[in-house]
């Protein structure tokens, strides 16, 4: 096994084997990202505030990770990894141990022990942490916002037909307080296929463009190039986890966007009887903290305001040992139709999936396990003793491509047998936008495919846009809006002003959705992201009374209104130095907005802010041995070294490098 590093400075690794390879990408990640890693591993066995230090949102991280139980989980399903996956494992983790750096002890009381245990928590961690998790927040937020006076029918229209059912006073009395912690990230993606016959050369390609938390460095991604006896791997890791998640190998392409699956569910239970499961959280410098979980058939109960308490169940628990095989063997897969089969195993991830090979076939499969059989009112927390039992494997869907295309953007799908899949899905706006492009044409190549990456034109505002205006009062903030193009450029006004005005039309639905909990929540919390589709549906019917006059009163129409380049901007702070010196980049533009296909959100995440746009840009021609990249951020995680953030500005500008297996 060699390390390598391309011109470009791109890390890559020649290996005989996959053996080889697995060490060498745990090499890399020990290397180029041993903090990253470690904090990973360090949150996968919940001793953050032991180990770093006791924040109360890393406390609170911890105590999630104990109340999932995920170091249990991950120690009972060690046993269960095939030889082969346990072989790469080791592999990973010898490479791994043998490049930390001595000055990582700097940082941590002890270096946490990466171990094949840790390795399957910390896959199961990152499939909850926003994504899972933001579904159990959101359908508490319901809650939250009954007992804080929010009109039942109001809350029944923007999620019909899930609230179907909806026994206000069954709920009364067990809502959370908008106690939801801190550490939900409100992401989005995109992911799209073309067959050759929508391609100039005839040749399928394959465009991932995940979107994650952006304003931190390092990058929340990893690139690297392997070469693998005559194979190869091209593509985003994630450092502590081996395995390439978003990429290529000769001859088949992958890439995801979050499923949005409902696979979280809430039970309204009595007080529990019998003995909790006691957990210590141990705090750095600090008294350790202890916690009682009561395990139910019904998922961990949290004791509420008696007699009643909530019981969450996460599905995505099953089988995280095949999982993480099915993730390591992905890289193996010769053709799109056995990728699929691999994945089909992979049920702790929620995900929509692309596939494509070089003999030209495209594919579309949702990975995950969902519950089913509970009707249309599927967020109505479920009654006790409830039988659910889960979709998995063939009922979950999968297809070949429409005329060409497959597409996928956090929409919501159904069951094979048409049941509920999502609740809580994303509006359809950067789906229909990236199916209405590539629909327009049959030669799609390199520069279509970069163009719908940074693509800026928004069907919110095409939707919403009238009923903004018909708003309101005549004046400069209402010319910009009715004069705009829909296109979120740098210079635009009107972007400015749709913002502004979006802003405060959901603030003045506040009277509806529970007055100051609701203002509370949009300042604190993602719930404008999650909640996005029923907000809009509301504010597309138009304002009654109460509605206009609480508009009028949220919006400002004196006010300057700048270009979006000077309105919407993000910084990059280093994610353990924060603002020390020469750790962090920005200000600087942040382009688009939550519904363009080149995603540029501000999220309110605890008492600051949580940016979401494209982490990796990655396009491939199957029929080519490369990939086009663009990554926000660079190479190592030291800020002293010169490839921090060398990446940085050829993504802010949208600017593509070529990635290529190593020689």
């Amino acid at each position: 096994m060699k390390i390598v590093y391309a011109k470009d400075g791109t890390p890559g690794v020649i290996a005989a084997n996959v053996l080889e390879a697995y060490e060498g990408l745990g090499a890399l990640h020990g290397k180029h990202r041993p903090m990253q890693a470690l904090l990973l591993v360090a949150a996968a066995q919940g001793r953050l505030s032991e180990l770093v230090m006791p924040r109360p949102d890393l406390v609170a991280i911890d105590t999630l990770v104990h109340r999932l139980d995920l170091p249990a989980i991950g120690r009972r399903e060690e046993a269960l990894l095939d030889a082969d996956t346990r072989a790469f494992v080791a592999a990973y983790l010898t490479g791994f141990r043998h490049e930390i750096p001595a000055h990582m002890r700097l940082l941590f009381a002890r270096v946490p022990e990466h171990s094949p245990a840790t390795l399957i928590s910390a896959l199961m961690l990152s499939a909850y942490l926003g994504l899972a998790e933001g579904q159990e927040r959101m359908e508490r937020a319901i809650l939250d916002a009954c007992e804080a006076g929010a009109d039942p029918a109001v809350l029944t229209t923007m999620f019909a037909p899930h609230l179907d059912g909806f026994d206000r006073e069954r709920v009364r009395g067990v809502g959370f307080g908008l106690d939801l912690g801190a550490h939900a990230i409100a992401g989005g993606s995109n992911a799209w296929a073309l067959t050759g016959a929508r391609t100039a050369n005839g040749r399928a390609m394959l465009c991932g463009d995940p979107h994650l938390q952006v304003n931190q460095l390092p990058a929340l991604f990893f690139e690297a190039a392997l070469r693998v006896g005559d194979d190869y791997w091209l593509g985003a890791t994630i450092p502590g986890l081996p395995g390439i998640a978003v990429g290529r190998n000769r001859n088949v392409a992958w890439s995801g966007t979050f499923g949005v699956a409902d696979n979280v569910d809430l039970t309204i239970e009595d007080d529990p009887a019998g003995a909790p499961r006691e957990v210590e959280v141990k705090r750095r410098w600090q008294k350790a903290e202890r916690f009682a979980f009561f395990d139910t058939p019904s998922g961990t109960l949290e004791r509420g305001p008696r007699p009643h308490a909530i019981a969450t169940r996460w599905w995505g628990r099953k089988d995280p040992a095949a999982c993480l095989q099915a993730y390591m063997r992905l890289p193996l897969a010769r053709s799109a139709d056995e990728a699929v089969c691999i994945l089909d195993r992979a049920l702790t991830l929620s995900l929509h999936f692309v596939l494509a090979d070089r003999a030209g076939a495209v594919r579309y499969r949702q990975l995950g396990q969902i519950p089913k059989g509970r009707g249309d009112g599927v967020l109505v927390p479920l009654a006790p003793g409830a039988l659910v039992e889960p979709y998995a494997g063939e009922d979950l869907p999968r297809s070949a491509d429409d005329d060409g295309i497959i597409a996928t953007a956090n929409e919501a799908r159904l069951g094979v047998d048409g049941g509920v899949l999502s609740t809580l899905a994303q509006p359809s706006y950067r789906l229909d936008r990236i199916k209405e492009v590539l629909r327009g044409r049959r030669d799609h190549d390199l520069a279509s495919m970069q163009a719908l990456q940074l693509d800026l034109r928004s069907l919110q505002a095409v939707r919403l846009r009238d009923a903004l205006v018909a708003a309101l009062p005549d004046g400069n903030l209402r010319n910009e809006i009715h004069t705009w193009d829909n296109i979120y450029t740098e210079a635009s006004r009107g972007a400015t002003a749709f913002d502004r005005a979006y802003r405060a039309a959901v603030r003045a639905l506040a009277p509806k959705l529970g007055g100051a909990w609701w203002l509370a929540a949009l300042e604190r919390t993602e719930i404008s992201v999650w909640w996005c589709r029923g907000i809009d549906a509301l504010l597309a019917r138009g304002f009654d009374g109460e509605t206009h006059a609480a508009f009028l009163r949220e919006l400002d129409v004196r006010a300057p209104i700048a270009p979006w380049g000077e309105a919407h901007t993000m910084t990059m702070p280093h994610m353990v130095l924060g603002g020390v010196p020469g750790a962090s980049r920005g200000p600087f533009h942040l382009p688009g907005s939550l519904a363009t296909v080149r995603q540029g959100n501000n999220v309110p995440h605890g008492k600051g802010v949580a940016t979401t746009g494209p982490a990796y840009r990655f396009i491939t021609d199957l029929g080519e041995d490369a990939a086009y990249t663009s990554i926000a951020g660079g190479i190592d995680g030291s800020v002293f070294a010169r490839s921090f953030a060398c990446w940085l500005d050829d993504w802010r500008a949208g600017r593509y490098h070529r990635l290529v297996p190593p020689s």
